[in-house]
């Protein structure tokens, strides 16, 4: 058994289950406010820190501190963990500790402050966290592979964010040098059209479902929603929440709810017409904005049907379930979306305690 292994077992499932939704949230996160704020929240729930400094060497080397309460803040060259942090970028070949990565990987600190830095050579990222009380050895080798983990996601999500806005500010750039060269450069810019497309959907779509992420509802339905409230048109919110998800996780693993969520996305985007807005917000939570002449009651029902018939006709370990509101939209009421969103999200909770009761 590998010592990877070996180290990863030893956090306990409470720490398994933060650093598992850390890693999920990072992965469906495209800006690195988002990221760093998640991060935050990680470093406070499992290591209890009173104040830590994440160093990014990029071309502008970027300082973030988080306080006691995982906030983060701008940082500059004064922080009292600076120094430390970054004496691992300019040396990180210094008093290292084996990783379960199989790398050399520096760190520094005493009994109120560990720094550490990845990867091993060439340190791109350095985590200083610091205490206002001494910790025992035990303590502090258990923080130190605890912060190792959290370092290499964050690591690795902020690079990629920073990749996919540089690869972004380049297609722009040799688009518009195509565009002042010549006409005969009429298909490579259309090639790169198409790039830039195929990426901004990218970033519209939730990876595991296919529907639209939080951001695609947003950018999509508001374009309509703004269209129907011009033409005093119908239409509707529609908030849905998968039940029992959290059971199929513990029993059944991940790879189990992951299966649960896409088949409730089938059956939620089944329930809809082509030209409706159908999201998934994130976890267990979906989003649709119809135009539809039809009563609400209409769309839960012809969702209860879909529903029935997957699981008859699916073989699965679980049964899908979905609680879900509806609010009809006021065209004449001078609302934003977001409200009817807040509004279906209630209904869809009410539905869900009756069904317990």
């Amino acid at each position: 058994m590998s010592k990877h292994r070996v180290q990863t077992r030893q956090l306990g499932p409470v720490q398994l289950r933060i650093m598992l939704t850390l890693a999920r949230d990072l992965l469906q996160t495209d800006e690195a406010q988002g990221s760093l704020a998640l991060v935050g929240r990680a470093l406070v729930e499992m290591v209890r820190l009173d104040s830590a400094l994440l160093l990014l060497r990029n071309d502008q080397m970027d300082l973030v501190e988080f306080d006691s309460h995982g906030i983060v803040h701008m940082a500059g060259t004064g922080h009292p963990l600076y120094c430390a942090a970054a004496r691992l970028i300019a040396d990180a070949g210094v008093a290292a500790d084996e990783q379960p990565n199989g790398e050399r990987q520096p760190e520094f600190g005493g009994a109120r402050m560990l720094v550490l830095a990845v990867p091993a050579q060439a340190a791109v990222a350095v985590l200083a966290v610091s205490w206002n009380h001494d910790l025992d050895s035990a303590t502090q080798d258990g923080y130190k592979r605890t912060l190792s983990y959290i370092l290499q996601l964050a690591a690795a999500a902020l690079g990629k964010i920073e990749s996919h806005h540089s690869l972004e500010r380049l297609l722009r750039e040799q688009r518009q040098e195509a565009a002042d060269t010549s006409v005969s450069h009429g298909e490579e810019l259309k090639l790169r059209d198409e790039a830039v497309n195929e990426m901004r959907m990218l970033s519209l779509t939730d990876v595991l479902t296919g529907l639209y992420n939080r951001r695609g509802f947003f950018l999509q339905a508001e374009q309509i929603y703004k269209l129907a409230k011009r033409k005093r048109t119908k239409s509707a919110v529609i908030f849905a929440d998968i039940d029992g998800l959290k059971r199929v996780n513990d029993e059944l693993g991940h790879e189990a709810g992951d299966a649960m969520i896409q088949d409730a996305a089938l059956v939620f985007r089944q329930s809809f017409r082509h030209s409706d807005v159908v999201a998934r917000l994130g976890g267990d939570e979906f989003v649709a904005y119809t135009l539809d002449d039809e009563q609400p009651d209409v769309i839960l029902a012809r969702m209860e049907t879909n529903l029935r018939a997957f699981n008859l006709m699916q073989e699965r370990p679980y049964r899908v379930s979905i609680s879900a509101g509806v609010v009809p939209v006021d065209a004449s009421a001078d609302l934003m979306l977001s409200h009817y969103v807040l509004l279906a999200d209630e209904q869809m909770y009410a539905q869900k305690r009756s069904r317990l009761h």
